[in-house]
This record gives C-alpha cells, structure tokens and sequence, in this order.
C-alpha cells in the first residue's frame, strides 16, 4: 500500500513537472514571436524614416536647384537690361550727337547763305518805273531789276537829295542794294535826269 501511494506521488510529481515545463516553453515561445515582431515593426519604422529622409533630402536639392536656377536667369534678365540700357543710352548719345552736328551745319549753312544774300551788290541803268515805295530800272545787261525802296534808302537827282517818285523815266541811275528774304531792298539811289546831262554836254 505504501508503495502504490509512493508511485501514485511519484506519477503526480512528474506529471506537474511536464506540464508546468510546457507551459514555461509556451511563453518563452510568445516572447520571443512578440519579440521578433517588435523588431521587424522598428526595423519597418528605421525603414520608413530612411525613406522619407531621402525624399525629403531630394526634395530640398530640387529646390536648391531651383532656386539657383532662378538666380541665374534673374542675373541674365538683370544683364539683359542693363545691355539694353547701354545700348539705348549709347544710341540716344550718338542721336544728339548727329542732332547737334546737323544743327551746325545748318546754322554755319544758313550764316553763309545770310552773308551772301546781305552782300551788297551794285547796279547801272536806265528808270522804266519809278514810285513811292519802289524803282524799277533796266540794266546794262537789259534785264530789269525791281528795287524796294524804304526809309533807309538815300536817294539823289543829278547830285542833289530827292525821292524816287521825282525820278523821271529813261534817266540813268546808279544803285547799290542788298537781296533780304529774296528781294532787292535799295541802299542807294544815285540818279542823272536826261536834260541835265544834255546840258552838261559840251556844245
């Protein structure tokens, strides 16, 4: 009897130890699976964060580049302008420059014509019309020539002062005038009447 009870404690004993030792490898065994996932779930995470640093850091050069793209062609759109600028000036330099010769030739042009239409000319003929404000005379060279005749101009008759309006036609007369504004303005008359002349002929 003793010896069955002892076999009976014996089989119960190891009957405990081989089911609490099942139950301790079980856990182990979840341990570890738990373990195992932890670090495959960081292992995704470190992953990730890599991932995105990546991205992130591609992202910036991008934009770097970008940003060093639009600095470029804002120095050419800058150089650009400042070009044209240059250019312009330049332009409007040699513009006054050919404006301001233009000018003096056209002042030192209309000088020259100015003294030559006021040089004073002279001429010798005969009355054909004679009034008031004007004498028209024929010259030596048969043409006629219109004189202007104004409050400057001196006038004399057979060497004594006169007016034009006394000047009889087919007397010989001697003016000097000067063309102003493309007319002949009188300077001077100096007229001989016909009679004086026969009577200063030697009989």
């Amino acid at each position: 009897m003793r010896n069955t009870m002892w076999v009976v404690a014996v089989a119960l004993s190891f009957g405990c130890a081989m089911f609490g030792g099942g139950s301790d490898n079980a856990k182990k065994s979840e341990t570890r699976t738990a373990q195992d996932q932890a670090q495959q779930s960081l292992q995704s995470a470190a992953d990730a964060q890599k991932k995105a640093a990546d991205e992130q850091a591609k992202a910036e050069q991008a934009l770097r580049l970008l940003r060093l793209r639009g600095l470029a062609e804002q120095r050419d759109a800058q150089q650009a302008t400042k070009t044209a600028q240059s250019e312009a000036s330049q332009s409007q330099t040699q513009a006054m420059q050919t404006q301001r010769t233009e000018s003096q030739q056209m002042q030192t042009a209309a000088q020259k014509n100015q003294q030559t239409w006021t040089q004073e000319q002279s001429a010798r003929g005969t009355v054909v019309q004679a009034g008031s404000d004007q004498l028209q005379i024929r010259t030596q060279d048969k043409d006629l020539l219109q004189l202007q005749i104004t409050d400057t101009t001196a006038v004399t008759l057979n060497g004594q002062t006169s007016s034009v309006s006394q000047l009889q036609p087919g007397s010989d007369v001697r003016a000097s005038y000067q063309m102003i504004d493309g007319k002949a303005k009188a300077l001077k008359i100096d007229a001989t009447s016909k009679s004086s002349s026969s009577q200063d002929q030697p009989k």
